[in-house]
Formats: structure tokens, C-alpha cells, sequence
């Protein structure tokens, strides 16, 4: 190789090193995350309406009737708006990353198809729901997850309250490791349905493996309140609780 072929390699190589420094140094300030979190406008026509974001509150429309929620990691999230006097309404959307979405909850439907709503759509016949759970289960236990995903949310659409279809989309995200959409998705599932064990027990699984240490012992000693004679959830709770105090350890010294 010759002097100005190593040369210029030379360049490359210190180049490359320089972006991924750079990169690095980024990630660690935040600015990489924050570049590339999404924000909601929340339109309700209407004050004093609140928010509510994937099971925590998000604040409340001004006297302009919006509100709006930045640093929103890209992804799915479900939106949750109540107004005084009126029925909640929830709202289903996956904004990009680096871009604004806008929630129209003036109506029940949401407005050009940016967030859709899930509040409105017509119940779907037991038989019709059971026969896509069937076929959706097929499909993941094939390792179908992507299939299986989109049959569920096509239920979901169909039945928005109910609790196990989020459940089932929660469980099909935990099987392939997306611990971010399983934990969206099983907190949908308890709001639905506060009562649902495995939808507690799914939530808490994803919040261990998010390094939500507390969320995730909360999560399994609701469980083992509500079904004490299963020994897994106090089996989880102390292997938790043990992870929790040598993380604390390790930050005491």
C-alpha cells in the first residue's frame, strides 16, 4: 500500500472513531434521546380536560382546549382524554421519532387518521374475536410475531375494552423481547381489567426487564395478593426484592 493510500485511510479511521465518539458523547448528555423523542398535541376544543398517557397523568388542556406533552418516546402509546361532563375517550398512536402528532379528541374518531381512536369502533362478535385470539396464537406460537401483532390490534380495534386482548398483545411482545410495547400494553390490559393476575404479573415482567426494580416488585405483590396460592408471584417478588437490594448496595458504596 502505498503512502497516500495509508494516508487516507488513516483519515477514515480517525473519522470514524470521531463520529462514534461523538455519538457516545451525545447518548451520555441525553441529546441523542432527546433529538429523537416525539411530541402530542392533545386537541379536546375544551379546558380543564385530562390527559392520562400510558397509565400516568400528562397534565390538563388550557383555556385553548390543548395540551402538549413533549419528550414522548417514538412507539406506541394509548391516550386517554377526559373531559368534565364527558366519557373518556382513548386513543391508540405510535408517533415518530423527531415528530409531532396531534390526538383530536373534539370527536369520538380522530381527525385524518393521525391518532386513531379506540373508543368508538363497533363491538365485534364473541365468535369473530375468538376465532382471530385462535388464529393469532397459531401465528406466534409459529413465530409469527409481526402477523400475530397486527390480527390482535385489528381486535383490539373491534373491542377496545376488552382487557385480555391487550393481555394477548402484551404477552406476543414479551415473547420476542420488545419489553417497552409489552409494558404499554399490559398496563392498557390492568386498566381494562384491574382484576386480570397475568396481566399484573406480564406488567411486572416487563418493568423487570425495563430495570423498573420497583414498578416491578409493586407489580408482583399486587399479584400475590390477588392469587396467594401461586407460589411463582412471591417466588418473582423475592428474586426481585433481592435484585433491588444489591442494586442499592452497589450504590452505597
Amino acid at each position: 500500500m502505498n503512502t497516500r493510500c495509508q494516508v487516507g485511510l488513516l483519515l477514515v479511521l480517525v473519522l470514524i472513531d470521531s463520529v462514534y465518539i461523538s455519538a457516545k458523547w451525545l447518548r451520555r448528555n441525553g441529546h441523542a434521546k432527546q433529538e429523537a423523542s416525539a411530541t402530542i398535541s392533545v386537541v379536546s376544543g375544551k379546558d380543564r380536560c385530562k390527559v392520562d398517557l400510558d397509565g400516568e397523568g400528562a397534565g390538563a388542556t388550557g383555556s385553548d382546549g390543548i395540551l402538549v406533552v413533549k419528550s414522548v418516546e417514538p412507539g406506541d402509546h394509548y391516550v386517554h382524554v377526559l373531559c368534565p361532563d364527558q366519557r373518556e375517550t382513548s386513543y391508540f398512536i405510535s408517533p415518530p421519532p423527531g415528530q409531532r402528532m396531534e390526538v383530536d379528541a373534539r370527536s369520538a374518531a380522530a381527525s385524518s387518521g393521525v391518532a386513531e381512536s379506540v373508543s368508538i369502533n363497533p363491538a365485534a362478535s364473541e365468535m369473530q374475536l375468538r376465532n382471530i385470539v385462535s388464529e393469532a396464537d397459531q401465528l406466534r406460537s409459529s413465530g409469527q410475531f409481526k402477523e400475530s401483532v397486527e390480527l390482535l390490534r385489528k381486535a383490539t380495534l373491534l373491542d377496545p375494552k376488552n382487557g385480555d386482548l391487550h393481555r394477548e398483545l402484551g404477552i406476543t411482545f414479551l415473547m420476542f423481547h420488545d419489553w417497552e410495547r409489552a409494558r404499554v400494553e399490559m398496563l392498557e390490559a390492568v386498566r381494562r381489567d384491574p382484576q386480570n393476575v397475568e396481566a399484573h404479573s406480564g406488567l411486572a415482567y416487563a418493568l423487570e426487564k425495563l430495570g423498573d426494580l420497583d414498578g416491578a416488585l409493586k407489580e408482583y405483590r399486587t399479584c400475590t395478593q390477588m392469587d396467594p396460592h401461586d407460589t411463582s408471584y412471591r417466588d418473582h417478588y423475592v428474586e426481585v426484592l433481592g435484585m433491588l437490594y444489591s442494586e442499592k448496595g452497589e450504590k452505597k458504596r
